[in-house]
């Protein structure tokens, strides 16, 4: 069972201060994150804080662990969803982040049909189409291929010259390697091997084709079903060139660039 090891950052994001030449990343479990740029825009990715796999599925794919934080206290200013799965497309989380915040809502086709559904209103969603270019105030977005469902995507953010890639669900397909024309700095891979996702050595394959700096892993650790131990992924990264971090949940870590170094500190 995967535990908390430190206080919830999530609902006190407000408090911590970004320097103009950093952001902050905040693994929520499973594919979900925070970023918070120095503008104070909260993006929320792909946000699963319910159980509704589970019901959807059968005990097999029960939650190992639920989230510290009250949805309630939880205000991004956008939500993007990578597909329309679930435990990311989520019938159960979405409403709630509507009801209690401003956030606006992108997500490709099959995402946008199911979240008008959910009764998001339609001037607070936008629908993502593949290869495309968005802004939101201090960040861009570009959306890319992600081998998964019909219309999955994945994201690369770019924030004060530092490219974050951030792969979806995704199988290892060579149309994921012309992303290397990007200079990414860091990607966020899914590792856990199953339904068609990268699994850790898939992860290092496209970590060493694209050229990152930095690996983190993701899409482990809460699903019973649908995880991989992330030891695995230490063990196997210990004898890789590309440097790795492996996240707490609900904890922030800030990111910087300097001499083409990525710098990262959590506190």
């Amino acid at each position: 069972m995967f535990m908390h090891e430190k206080e919830s950052h999530v609902e006190k994001i407000d408090q911590f201060k970004v320097n103009k030449n950093e952001f902050i990343l905040n693994w929520l479990g499973q594919a979900g994150y925070l970023i918070k740029t120095p503008d104070n825009a909260l993006i929320c990715i792909d946000p699963y804080y319910s159980n509704s796999v589970e019901r959807y599925d059968g005990r097999p794919s029960r939650r190992m662990w639920y989230n510290r934080f009250l949805i309630e206290n939880f205000h991004p200013d956008l939500v993007l969803c990578s597909h329309d799965h679930l435990d990311h497309t989520d019938p159960e989380t979405l409403p709630l982040i509507f009801a209690f915040s401003d956030a606006v809502f992108y997500g490709p086709e099959s995402s946008h049909q199911h979240m008008k559904k959910m009764q998001i209103s339609e001037d607070r969603l936008q629908m993502l189409e593949l290869e495309q270019e968005y802004s939101f105030r201090d960040i861009k977005i570009k959306t890319t291929f992600a081998e998964h469902t019909e219309d999955s995507l994945g994201f690369i953010f770019e924030i004060n010259n530092i490219k974050l890639y951030f792969t979806g669900d995704t199988s290892l397909n060579e149309r994921l390697f012309k992303y290397k024309e990007e200079d990414i700095d860091i990607m966020i891979s899914c590792i856990n091997g199953k339904y068609g996702n990268l699994d850790v050595e898939e992860a290092g394959i496209l970590a060493r084709e694209l050229g990152v700096k930095l690996l983190s892993p993701m899409h482990y650790g809460l699903v019973t079903d649908n995880t991989v131990d992330v030891n695995a992924f230490i063990e196997h990264f210990e004898k890789e060139t590309t440097d790795y971090l492996v996240m707490g949940v609900e904890e922030n870590y800030y990111i910087s660039k300097k001499d083409n170094q990525i710098i990262t500190r959590n506190n």
